[in-house]
């Protein structure tokens, strides 16, 4: 809290806050997603993804107070490069998830890449639940980009309603719909069938 509220006295408008969440969510995008795709990364990389990125914006924003200045386009890159080195190493420095809380996870979620192949080998999936366990990559990211569209789609209908663009509002309510549509679909083709 503190330091939080230490950081107060740089900013000077609304847009260095932006730029600070811009950055700190940059730096740690990756990582949200790797977890998906490596055993390794665990709730330790996360913690040190969140905490170098977030000491790495308010760096940036304190250099540039004193006149070392960094374009967005350069500081991002230099954000999530500099936090993808931390949460690395933090995989391989930190204590490892518990095996048997991994297998169990990946039974139950059934997380595709080669990341988990060691835990999918442990896991000894019969024939039929690794034919379902099979990683459907059009399915996949049908899902991924109707849930982006379904997310910022009802985002953007909130802000049409509310300003009175009701056209616009409801064209969006549209795209809400079929995403939704696709993004069912892309669960009912991906999900692991349980007996």
């Amino acid at each position: 809290m503190l330091f939080r509220s230490g950081t107060v006295y740089l900013l000077d408008s609304a847009k260095d806050t932006f730029d600070i969440i811009l950055q700190v969510g940059a730096g740690t995008g990756l990582i949200y997603l790797a977890r998906w795709f490596w055993w390794r990364v665990n709730a330790w990389c996360e913690v040190v993804a969140m905490t170098s990125s977030l000491v790495v914006s308010i760096g940036l924003l304190i250099a540039s107070k004193n006149g070392i200045t960094m374009s967005p386009h350069a500081a991002l890159p230099l954000t999530v490069a500099i936090t993808t080195v931390c949460w690395v190493a933090a995989a391989y420095l930190a204590p490892q998830t518990d095996r048997a809380t991994l297998i169990a996870f990946y039974k139950k979620v059934r997380p595709a890449g080669p990341g988990w192949a060691a835990i999918r080998a442990e896991a000894r999936l019969t024939p039929a639940e690794s034919a379902e366990a099979a990683f459907n990559t059009p399915m996949a990211l049908l899902g991924w980009s109707a849930g982006c569209a379904m997310i910022w789609s009802s985002l953007f209908a909130t802000g049409a309603f509310l300003y009175g663009r009701t056209t616009q509002a409801l064209m969006l309510v549209g795209v809400f719909a079929v995403s939704a549509f696709l993004v069912a679909k892309a669960l009912a083709a991906t999900a692991p069938k349980r007996a």
